[in-house]
């Protein structure tokens, strides 16, 4: 019986439903992850141990075979040769050990399904490479690893078959691997190039990923990510025979054009932003890892490594980060540790923030944790959580939002810290948010044994809706009650309070000095392709206008004169804005668009922090109006 053995084609038949389960064709293997993350890895460990032994994997130039004897003599050179350590194959798609007595077979069973004449023939002859001084058995755990990932995963378009054998005849351990091209499980044809699933950028990865996974320090990063710009010398016969002259002198790398030259220097600077981003995420690790004896953590120095590479790659030199790094373990594994530390942190958080009572205290912690996971999905990108929490609702989306708490809320947190006891602004803050309070304790008390059976209580609720902006995921988590019927009813009664908290706060007062602040707020946070009639808090100035002014008065600012205003509205730039919507009123024709008055509201508070708030813009706007 030629090809594979009784055994084989055995075990193989009952290994099919395993194998017909594998996934095929994803872009670097499911091991490596995105190409994000095979990038950003890479990168990390440049940081760890820029010296470390590049991985190399390479084809045989002239080592494929074209027929049955081509391809004995290639398997009995690969098995029989002197320094052999160990052999192996997967002649059926599983692991195995291979008896070299069994190439004449192994190769008349391959080429009885080989069709056509293959530029490069119908069999791959590959080598993966080990550093100087690398112990035999670790290198074979490590290639026999390496050898079912690359060729009898399944994860790169099919499963080939592979007779190997590992080899230390030369000062650095290497494997050899002939490769079937024909697939066992799809038919497909290998074909190792740039732009298939499989490559060598991909073999690479592998061989440093499972090479770190197994205590050696192997890297997979290219040139250009470690601050080399040249390509090294290309001629291996001249550096042996230098070599063999005891000449030290290094040979020169193959010049390069300008053009070429400014293409590399313009990647150099696309990979020291790429460091300075892994940096930031490191930092963000440095503040969740726990102090251990003294000095700097390990997340620290590596955000330091980090941000010395991006400062190397931008002055076109060489990585020289901390070496000690890598003694501390594989940065990608660690910060990889440190994720799933963080996640399991951040559930178990949110739990706990869920199961308090219904209380001010609860909205105020998930405001606290929206803010942590905006801070944390550098370090966890994707995870649903965190990028639910972080992602902070429009006013479109948000059902509890309304222009003037979200300008109390805002004039709040930034206001209040500019101004003193006493102070005009700070009275009218306490007032309106006072009043606010009270209106809306008294429309949710209307509702409160629905708010209870929600999960919510009247205290809650007047909390979430005064705050200054709600996460997606703190919706989804009011939104999320026990039963259908109860969601409905949430809806139901949600849609309700939208329409009654507005009603409720309609006709609220609010003191000059808060009613400018929250106008300018406004302006400033509008969209800027609004017109100003759809500023509210503006509006609610031109309506107050139109009380308190005198019908010659309004006649004087409709012709131009801002005088009769200057007594009702001390901020000029907004002055000018009610001017034009008090002389313009009902004339849509007029440019009246949030942006222009926003930007000269942006540009008087700056005259004003520059100590030049005494020059007014009503001079130049009053031909205008």
């Amino acid at each position: 019986m030629t090809g594979a053995g009784v055994e084989d084609l055995v075990l193989g038949h009952l290994l099919d439903a395993r194998r017909r389960g594998r996934g095929g064709g994803s872009e670097g293997g499911g091991r490596l992850g995105s190409a994000r993350q095979r990038h950003s890895r890479g990168l990390l460990r440049n940081a760890g141990a820029p010296r470390s032994w590049q991985s190399v994997v390479k084809r045989i130039a002239g080592g494929s075979a074209r027929t049955p004897q081509e391809l004995k003599r290639l398997l009995d050179y690969v098995t029989r040769e002197d320094g052999v350590e160990s052999s192996w194959c997967n002649l059926a798609g599983y692991p195995r050990e291979f008896d070299p007595a069994k190439t004449a077979r192994v190769a008349q069973g391959w080429s009885s399904a080989w069709r056509g004449a293959p530029k490069r023939g119908h069999a791959d002859h590959i080598v993966l490479s080990f550093p100087r001084g690398v112990d035999p058995l670790h290198a074979e755990r490590i290639a026999r690893e390496w050898g079912e990932a690359v060729f009898g995963s399944g994860d790169h378009g099919d499963v080939w078959r592979y007779v190997a054998a590992l080899h230390r005849d030369t000062d650095h351990v290497h494997a050899h691997f002939v490769v079937d091209k024909h697939g066992i499980e799809q038919g497909r044809f290998l074909s190792i190039c740039r732009h298939a699933a499989l490559n060598f950028d991909v073999m690479r990865e592998l061989h440093a990923e499972i090479s770190q996974e197994h205590g050696l320090n192997i890297v997979a990063s290219s040139r250009l990510s470690r601050g080399l710009v040249e390509s090294p010398a290309r001629d291996s016969a001249q550096r042996m025979a230098a070599h063999a002259r005891g000449d030290s002198a290094p040979t020169a790398p193959p010049p390069l054009s300008d053009a070429e030259r400014a293409r590399r220097l313009a990647l150099l600077q696309d990979y020291a932003r790429d460091y300075e981003e892994l940096g930031r995420i490191a930092a963000i690790a440095a503040g969740a890892e726990e102090p251990v004896g003294t000095g700097a953590g390990f997340f620290t120095r590596l955000a330091e490594a980090l941000s010395a590479s991006a400062g190397a790659l931008r002055k076109g030199m060489p990585l020289m980060p901390d070496l000690s790094l890598h003694a501390e373990g594989d940065a990608a594994a660690r910060l990889d540790t440190a994720r799933a530390d963080m996640i399991l942190a951040a559930e178990e958080a949110w739990g706990a923030i869920r199961a308090m009572s219904p209380s001010a205290e609860r909205v105020e912690l998930e405001r606290s944790f929206a803010e942590q996971a905006r801070t944390g999905l550098p370090l966890m990108p994707g995870h649903p959580l965190l990028a639910e929490h972080a992602r902070v609702l429009t006013a479109a989306e948000d059902p509890y939002s309304h222009p003037m708490l979200v300008s109390l809320a805002r004039l709040e947190a930034t206001s209040m810290e500019s101004v003193t006891p006493g102070n005009d602004l700070q009275a009218a803050l306490t007032h309106a948010r006072e009043e606010v309070g009270e209106r809306l304790s008294a429309l949710f008390a209307l509702r409160e044994d629905d708010l209870r059976g929600a999960g919510t209580s009247v205290e809650e609720m007047v909390a979430r809706v005064t705050a200054p902006e709600r996460s997606a995921g703190q919706i989804a988590a009011w939104h999320d009650q026990p039963t259908a019927e109860a969601k409905v009813l949430w809806r139901e009664t949600e849609r309700d309070l939208q329409l009654e908290i507005h009603d409720a706060l309609r006709g609220l007062t609010v003191a000059p000095p808060l009613a400018e602040a929250l106008a300018r707020d406004q302006l400033l946070m509008a969209e800027r392709h609004l017109r100003l009639s759809e500023v509210p808090a503006v509006e609610a100035i031109v309506d107050r206008m139109q009380e308190v002014l005198r019908p010659e008065d309004l006649d004087r600012v409709r012709s131009g004169d801002l005088a009769p205003l200057a007594a009702q509205i001390r901020d000029p730039a907004l002055r000018a804005a009610v001017a034009h919507e008090l002389k313009n009123e009902g004339d849509i024709s007029q440019d009246g668009t949030v942006a222009r008055w926003a930007d000269l509201t942006r540009n008087q508070a700056r005259a004003a922090e520059l100590g030049q708030g005494h020059r007014s813009p009503e001079r130049d706007l009053g031909h205008e109006l």
